[in-house]
């Protein structure tokens, strides 16, 4: 359905009359406030009405919505039952929340298979969020093995916590060349732990770099929060 050959009250009619696709559109414009007077509740509205009648795409909205408080009262237990929903129809984003509070409630098994349904699908948060499942002992002992190749998944389509996991297990590793490579990629998305341990790394000669941009690095780290960034800092200025 092309949405610019129809007028707002084309879609109310529409959706009046039934059509599926035309109630979702109106949800998503009261919703963003496209064409009309934002309205959230109207948009929870629709989408439930869509999500009840089994629209995946309306299940993670409304889900999302009744997460986030987004307009209407914060109900986690249905945001919950909606998500799942909309999981077990395989919408990808929708695993990737589910997983999330399934991780949260410490059912890793479970969580891992969601995950896994969205990373399929080529999404870099799932991808990272298995990383983490292998490298730790969510699922029994680590797998460093399939931990690595999710996370470089991820790294390699401009995930930066990925890039800066990379990092860390590359340095390991003893890969310094391609520990560098990963964290400056981090770095320059602005990934406070990689602008860390690339100004650490060319402030311990372990990489070549000027110190003065060894400095750069750390400082920036240290501007976005991360502790060990200001730790080092202090002790530089006390040299």
């Amino acid at each position: 359905m092309q949405q610019q050959q129809f007028s707002f009250e084309d879609y109310v009619r529409m959706a009046e009359q039934g059509n599926p696709d035309a109630k979702y559109i109106l949800a998503t414009k009261y919703r963003n406030g496209e064409g009309v007077e934002m309205d959230k509740e109207k948009a929870a509205q629709l989408y439930r009405e869509l999500a009840d009648t089994g629209d995946s795409d309306a299940q993670y909205d409304l889900a999302f919505m009744l997460d986030n408080g987004e307009g209407i009262p914060q109900d986690r237990v249905e945001s919950e039952k909606y998500f799942k929903l909309s999981a077990d129809q395989g919408d990808s984003d929708a695993c990737l929340c589910y997983g999330g509070i399934l991780f949260e409630k410490g059912n890793y098994k479970d969580a891992e298979g969601y995950f896994m349904t969205s990373a399929m699908k080529g999404d870099v948060k799932a991808e990272y969020n298995l990383g983490l499942l292998y490298m730790g002992e969510y699922l029994g002992e680590p797998d460093l093995a399939k931990a690595k190749e999710w996370f470089e998944s991820a790294a390699d389509k401009g995930f930066a916590y990925a890039q800066s996991m990379m990092g860390s297990i590359l340095l390991d590793q003893k890969d310094l060349k391609g520990a560098e490579e990963y964290f400056r990629y981090a770095a320059e998305q602005d990934e406070p732990s990689a602008q860390y341990n690339l100004g650490a790394l060319g402030l311990s000669n372990q990489i070549p770099m000027e110190y003065a941009e060894a400095v750069e690095w750390v400082t920036k780290s240290a501007k976005n929060g991360f502790e060990p960034a200001f730790q080092l800092l202090l002790k530089l200025n006390s040299q």
